[in-house]
């Protein structure tokens, strides 16, 4: 990592509440750690930490500088609120959208976005997003029948809608983009994913019920230990399909945070971890997590109180650069120079894949052989 790296890790673990005191810094320093953030899509989280920061976090001490810092602040600031106001309708777009659904006969469970907002300690703090939002027809399982019959009513209200194996686009609520899940993620290897989903399936209704106060009403999210395995997952399969940011690191530190921790009978032996890892084997998680593991102890000043499995330096450094790298849904990354056609995508997931293969070896290997199947499984739905 590069020293501007290793400076915004403590100004990230400043905003975590991890580390003390926030770093002082040179005002070029400074400009680029608000660069960072809006690369990494935690622009509002990083910038509610610095509201009562004052004037010694600057190294210069000469008043045009001191001016210039006062009106980076303010940019800052400015980004917190419009972040913020952003939330406010991003959760009332979730409350319309839970009424639309569930007045069609479907039963609604929220997922990542501004579920895991709830977990922050400023919620208004975390950048919203898209919708997803995990739906079944009341008290049933998301057999392939069922399926079907859930993209044949999303295709009845938006015809041009394209399935996927695990969700379908719905028409946006309010402006805000709506994904609707019929399987909350999937893995490439087919013995790997065929476990996930069991998984998925086996706790479905505990997610489903799971009803949490959100604004005036309450609305299904899942549980904390759900989240352990589904937002593994999640990382995972961004990290091969355009890449991930901090902030989807960042939401698991706070799923970390809000799963219970392991007691003193418990880190003395080994059992809770123990039961993770043979879990996380079992559905292909178990790589990606000892990677996480080492970016939260190791960057982001996680107590290790809190791991669930043994970290892996070697993993974790190579996914912090590949995070570094791409930015938020690897938005920023220029390793890739392939056309935007259909033909370049491919290209640019199989050298995706190739760099990705001495670190997570069953993934990379069933990622193109998945593609050829998912193609077919596109054109039979569709």
């Amino acid at each position: 990592m590069e020293a501007r790296d290793e400076l915004f890790f403590r100004l990230l673990r400043f905003a975590l509440g991890t580390e003390e005191n926030c770093p002082k810094m040179h005002l070029n320093e400074w400009r680029e750690m608000f660069q960072i953030a809006k690369k990494q899509a935690i622009t509002g989280f990083i910038g509610s930490a610095l509201k009562n920061i004052g004037g010694d976090v600057l190294i210069e001490k000469d008043a045009k500088s001191k001016d210039s810092f006062t009106d980076l602040i303010m940019d800052w600031m400015g980004e917190v609120v419009k972040i913020a106001r952003r939330n406010q309708k991003v959760n009332n777009d979730v409350i319309d959208e839970f009424l639309k659904l569930e007045s069609k006969g479907l039963q609604c469970c929220l997922l990542k976005g501004q579920g895991n907002a709830l977990m922050y300690p400023n919620y208004d703090s975390r950048t919203s997003g898209d919708i997803d939002v995990w739906v079944r027809f009341k008290d049933t399982v998301n057999t392939d029948g069922n399926i079907r019959k859930i993209i044949k009513m999303a295709k009845n209200v938006q015809p041009n809608s394209k399935a996927s194996y695990h969700h379908i686009d719905i028409p946006d609520i309010n402006g805000t983009p709506v994904e609707a899940h019929y399987r909350p993620q999937f893995l490439f290897s087919y013995w790997h994913n065929k476990h996930l989903q069991d998984y998925f399936i086996k706790h479905a209704d505990e997610q489903f019920n799971n009803k949490v106060k959100f604004g005036d009403t309450e609305i299904a999210v899942p549980t904390p230990k759900f989240n352990i395995v589904f937002q593994l997952s999640h990382i995972y399969n961004h990290l091969f399909h355009e890449g991930i940011g901090l902030r989807q690191i960042i939401d698991y530190y706070y799923q970390l945070n809000a799963s219970p921790h392991p007691s003193p009978e418990e880190r003395e032996t080994k059992s809770l971890r123990k039961d993770y890892a043979r879990l996380l084997n079992k559905v292909g998680l178990y790589h990606i997590t000892r990677a996480i593991m080492w970016i939260l102890v190791n960057l982001f000043g996680m107590p290790s109180e809190w791991l669930i499995v043994e970290p892996d330096e070697k993993r974790g450094r190579f996914v912090v650069n590949e995070i570094l790298q791409g930015g938020n849904f690897g938005k920023s990354d220029k390793r890739y120079h392939f056309s935007n056609t259909a033909f370049g995508k491919n290209l640019q997931r199989l050298q995706r894949d190739c760099r990705l293969l001495s670190y997570f070896l069953s993934e990379a290997l069933s990622e193109p052989i998945f593609r050829f199947w998912h193609a077919w499984w596109r054109y039979k739905h569709n």
